[in-house]
């Protein structure tokens, strides 16, 4: 598994510091329950970004102090409620557990509410429900009928503090309420602009506008993303890189939105060795360019019309939590008026370069009265260096209070069958029906070899990327084989896979070109 970085939390500042709040001043056990739920928030918070396509979990366990507490590290770790229990061992009997969400064990998986009951824990105070509808009230339902007693957030526990510790859990886990809601990723759009609203002069030129203390943020911005969107006059103006630039770290996908593939034969998202590109287009544009991308690792998508709503629809399918808009005014201007776009983070740059022909953040958006504008909810301003970050909400958060059933409600779903199905051909697709698992989730795979024994896999990317070498009569070959099979995760066999497809592409298997989905599905499958 990919290494943890630390990272600074982009939630609104936390109340933990402040002396009113401390369980030792606090007389309203309301006040007790939000402010362990906060402190819950902030440990979910730490592995924003790595813990995708799942939710970010924290857990403390409570015996008049703290005794234990624990956070989901990333996709296929220990779970919080099981570190928080290990951690406070026989502290846990009679003790109450704060979980910012409600448990979400996957299908098959129990050990997150396991390790409650087992613990004997008398209590157990849910920020929220699981927004997912398929999950929602099942670890609740689990843990009552365990005698157990569950108070929620907004329905069982209601007063002010406890509306504001509900916010924070709504917060850091906004990609998946989001998600659930609307079939959409959660779309953040990202601008640096000048005082006077440039992003960048009337040559085109933007390095740069805003400062290092700025840009180290958007990198934080980035590694808590599944993906990065630009277009393709950021590509044919800037040529980023679009990495978070962590060593060991998460590394979102890179996303080119270009209906023309007017695009350079030269660009630095064409290097697919460490981190995959996705080219999303428009039907039948320029094939040998796109035959040119396919040689360089890149993915293309076509898509019969070429829109925002449809890309983020065909993103939503793959599994895909939280999306990073780095794009220039036309794509957001389109984005924006699809309503894919749900929060803003403006880095404003005390400068002004002028210029009549400046391009802006947005562009056109038909609007010709003031009355017209779109106004920002939940609007926070911090000052970054010497910039100021001005960040709000174009869509608020679902509030799912009142839409939550009851577990008797909740509908039967046939995990058979996938309600994601696409017409959109794709080779990166989830596997579950909840879009919660693809190639790249954590999780062992059994696969028979020519002679029909079975070997345990890492992950369905790493039987993928090793099959790339397989049966190539060249110790090379053999050692790239055995390399990608013994990585720690399925994001390095990828980077081992990809790198060494690229350096020696006469090590690939021949066959490799039409073989390579049918490897791909027989793994998923």
């Amino acid at each position: 598994m990919a290494a943890f970085i630390a990272r600074a939390c982009i939630l609104p500042t936390m109340s933990m510091s402040n002396p009113n709040l401390n369980p030792k001043n606090i007389r309203s056990s309301h006040s007790v329950d939000a402010y362990y739920i906060k402190r819950a928030v902030e440990l979910a918070d730490k592995s924003a970004g790595f813990s995708s396509p799942h939710p970010n979990f924290g857990c403390i366990i409570e015996a008049g102090r703290v005794v234990g507490e624990g956070y989901l590290y990333a996709q296929g770790t220990t779970s919080a409620e099981v570190q928080a229990v290990q951690a406070a061992g026989d502290w846990c009997r009679g003790a109450t557990a704060y979980l910012n969400m409600e448990c979400g064990d996957c299908h098959g998986e129990h050990t997150a509410v396991s390790a409650l009951v087992q613990a004997r824990v008398k209590r157990v105070v849910v920020g929220m429900r699981h927004p997912s509808k398929h999950m929602r009230g099942n670890a609740i339902q689990a843990l009552r009928s365990e005698g157990i007693r569950v108070d929620v957030l907004g329905e069982d526990l209601q007063s002010d503090v406890v509306q504001d510790a509900l916010k924070s859990c709504l917060l850091v886990n906004a990609p998946l309420v989001v998600r659930a809601a609307s079939q959409v990723p959660y779309s953040v759009f990202k601008y640096a602009m000048t005082l006077d609203g440039k992003i960048a002069t009337n040559k085109g030129h933007s390095v740069w506008i805003s400062s290092n203390q700025s840009r180290c943020r958007v990198l934080e911005l980035r590694g808590r993303s599944d993906a990065i969107i630009v277009g393709g006059n950021t590509v044919r103006n800037d040529n980023p890189r679009l990495t978070a630039r962590q060593q060991g770290g998460h590394s979102p996908v890179r996303i080119v939105v270009s209906q023309s593939l007017d695009l350079p034969e030269i660009a630095h998202l064409w290097d697919t060795s460490e981190v995959h590109t996705i080219v999303a287009t428009q039907k039948g544009a320029r094939r040998s360019f796109q035959k040119y991308l396919a040689s360089k690792g890149v993915e293309v998508i076509e898509f019969e019309i070429l829109n925002p709503r449809d890309v983020m629809e065909y993103f939503y399918e793959c599994g895909y939590l939280s999306v990073l808009w780095e794009c220039g005014g036309t794509l957001a201007a389109s984005a924006i008026s699809s309503g894919v776009i749900h929060k803003v983070y403006a880095f404003v740059a005390p400068k002004v370069i002028g210029g009549k022909g400046a391009p802006s953040p947005v562009g056109e958006l038909g609007m010709v009265e003031m009355s017209q504008a779109l106004n920002l909810h939940d609007v926070s301003y911090e000052q970054v260096g010497p910039d100021m970050l001005v960040s709000g909400f174009l869509q608020p958060i679902p509030d799912l209070t009142p839409i939550i059933p009851s577990f008797s409600e909740l509908s039967k779903i046939d995990p058979s069958i996938n309600p994601y199905e696409s017409g959109i051909t794709s080779f990166y697709k989830t596997w579950d029906p909840y879009g919660s698992f693809s190639n790249f989730s954590p999780h062992p795979i059994q696969m028979p070899d020519e002679g029909g024994h079975y070997t345990t896999w890492s992950s369905v990317e790493h039987y993928y990327q090793a099959h790339k070498f397989y049966g190539v009569q060249d110790p090379v070959a053999q050692e790239y084989f055995e390399a990608i099979k013994s990585a720690k995760s399925p994001e390095e066999a990828a980077r081992i896979g990809r790198k060494m497809q690229r350096r020696r592409p006469d090590l690939i298997r021949s066959d490799w070109e039409t073989a390579k989905i049918d490897t791909m599905y027989r793994a998923l499958k």
